[in-house]
């Protein structure tokens, strides 16, 4: 698959929508004219591409004396912003061109000094970026100094048209994904605080919602551009040949084209993704919202809080207006674990009855679990396998736990002296950082654990992923019976897409097959020397 995708470009990918959501609100506002050219970058999908070749295709030089450029990026890939950043520099002023370099996101949003301190950044965008940005850009627009930072007042969202989605930004990607996640969002802002987690500083400390009628009018714009009335209309390549001969195709096309154009064509997934930290903060909002997009008979998949299953009225709505996947920070199988998270949502003892309750109403589960966690200890990894096939949790992602900077758990490993010595900055470092973020993947042991040594946390992790999802894994997770045959197809065919090819340290814990079990007699040395970063990309 890997290979494929290599030399005809990917199928489906989600660049994000905090971009469209920019682009649009600078547009609606004024900010950007009609005049001013906007151009997209996306490593993750087009590759980390050089900036001599960005500027020869998709910028015209001639236009303006001032660019701009935001980056924006999560911690763990903060050291290639700035690389980027510093690539850009260079290539503007080979060009005789003028640049500003910007930065946003949650990493900027924690240590918006750790850029412009360093030389890397102009300055950096706090927070929601909307607000900001403006009052950055108009700086520039009116010749005033740029500050070294720009903050968020986390205004009201709620009112009609305040936040506009424009994904047509995407069209200038070199290689635009087959199809990309529709996507949209109800609210900004979580109504737990949890002490691992960064939401607050990026959304805000307080929910607030838009008004549903807009989340609708987001999602009546993306969608499949093609019927089967159209069919001939559509671009080449291998995907839209492929879609085009099916569709055509005696009795499968009569019989599944509209499915086969809404799942292989060319433009926005029919289903669609809501990108909220958690979608259910209030019960009327979210009953609300279910009713606002069930019109619109599409599935969709959403993260939010596992207490949705106290309320059973509000997961058959949910069902009903077309949500077929959750993830859910389940994070933990220990109580004292959750309790030091302060993840007041979350109760063990009432989990099982949870997670049978979200699929008893026909809605899929993703379990997020996090180990490393106060309580923890090497019986962890095989409580928690246990717990998700008791349960049947169909898709799992797990994390060892992350000092992301700004959070709770960051500060008491600063005030702890806990940050273990991989977790700085290397001395040979191409690029100034406060620390070595490329290791702030979810991945590696950064704090030293308290009830197990690195080496049983960081290979009890890596036994955690190959047993939930070997091909025996797998099947223990499979909720239906042996006649069950579409239901399998679809379980073992998106477990293994998901762990082979869509997550990265699953796949590389797969492949680590004569690694050593936890606890091995190497743990002593291996808590004097770093980790090798195997997964930092």
């Amino acid at each position: 698959m890997g290979l494929l995708e290599r030399s005809i470009g990917p199928f489906v990918r989600s660049p994000g929508i905090g971009f469209p959501y920019l682009v649009g609100f600078l547009r609606q506002n004024g900010v950007l004219g009609e005049d001013t050219q906007v151009a997209v970058q996306h490593d993750k999908i087009e590759g980390p591409t050089p900036f001599e070749e960005i500027l020869n295709d998709k910028l015209d030089l001639r236009r303006g004396d001032h660019d701009v450029l935001f980056i924006t990026a999560y911690t763990n890939s903060a050291r290639e912003a700035y690389r980027r950043a510093r690539e850009a520099r260079q290539a503007y002023a080979a060009a005789g061109k003028r640049l500003t370099v910007i930065m946003g996101g949650a990493h900027a949003s924690a240590i918006p000094d750790e850029g412009p301190r360093w030389g890397h950044l102009d300055a950096a965008v706090v927070g929601e970026g909307e607000w900001a940005a403006s009052e950055l850009l108009r700086d520039i627009q009116q010749g005033r100094p740029v500050q070294s930072a720009y903050r968020a007042k986390f205004d009201r969202i709620r009112d009609r048209g305040t936040l506009v989605l424009d994904m047509g930004i995407w069209d200038g990607l070199k290689r635009r994904p087959q199809q990309i996640v529709a996507s949209t969002t109800l609210a900004r802002g979580c109504k737990l605080d949890c002490h691992f987690c960064a939401v607050f500083l990026t959304n805000g400390p307080t929910v607030r919602n838009r008004d549903v009628a807009d989340v609708v009018d987001d999602l009546r714009g993306q969608g499949p551009r093609h019927t089967r009335e159209t069919i001939d209309e559509i671009g080449p390549g291998l995907y839209n040949h492929l879609l085009r001969f099916l569709v055509k195709f005696p009795v499968i096309g009569t019989r599944y084209g509209d499915r086969l154009i809404r799942r292989m064509g060319p433009g926005f997934t029919d289903q669609y993704f809501f990108w909220d930290d958690n979608l259910y903060n209030a019960p009327g909002s979210f009953r609300a919202l279910c009713e606002a997009v069930a019109p619109l008979n599409r599935p969709w998949a959403a993260e939010l809080t596992i207490d949705l299953a106290e309320k059973p009225d509000l997961l058959k709505l949910a069902y009903e207006s077309g949500c077929r996947d959750l993830f859910l920070g389940i994070e933990s199988v220990s109580q004292t674990a959750i309790d030091h998270l302060d993840k007041w949502s979350n109760d063990t003892k009432c989990m099982e009855e949870r997670v049978k309750r979200v699929h008893d109403a026909g809605i899929n589960v993703m379990g997020a679990f996090v180990f490393g966690l106060d309580g923890d200890d090497r019986s962890s990894f095989d409580q928690t396998l246990e717990f998700i096939y008791k349960t049947g949790i169909d898709f799992v992602v797990a994390n060892i736990i992350q000092p992301y900077p700004g959070t709770g758990t960051f500060k008491d490993a600063l005030a702890g002296n806990d940050f273990l010595p991989w977790a700085y900055c290397p001395a040979e470092s191409d690029v100034a950082m406060d620390y070595n973020w490329p290791l702030f993947d979810g991945a590696h042991v950064l704090v030293r654990p308290k009830k197990m040594t690195v080496d049983e946390l960081q290979e009890g992790y890596y036994y955690f992923l190959r047993e939930a999802y070997s091909m025996s894994g797998i099947l223990r997770r499979f909720r239906g019976g042996v006649v069950d045959l579409g239901p399998a197809v679809s379980h073992f065919s998106r477990n293994y897409l998901l762990s082979r090819y869509g997550m990265v340290k699953t796949s590389h814990a797969i492949r680590r097959k004569g690694s050593k079990g936890v606890g091995t007699e190497e743990s002593a040395h291996r808590e004097a020397r770093p980790l090798p970063v195997e997964v930092a990309q």
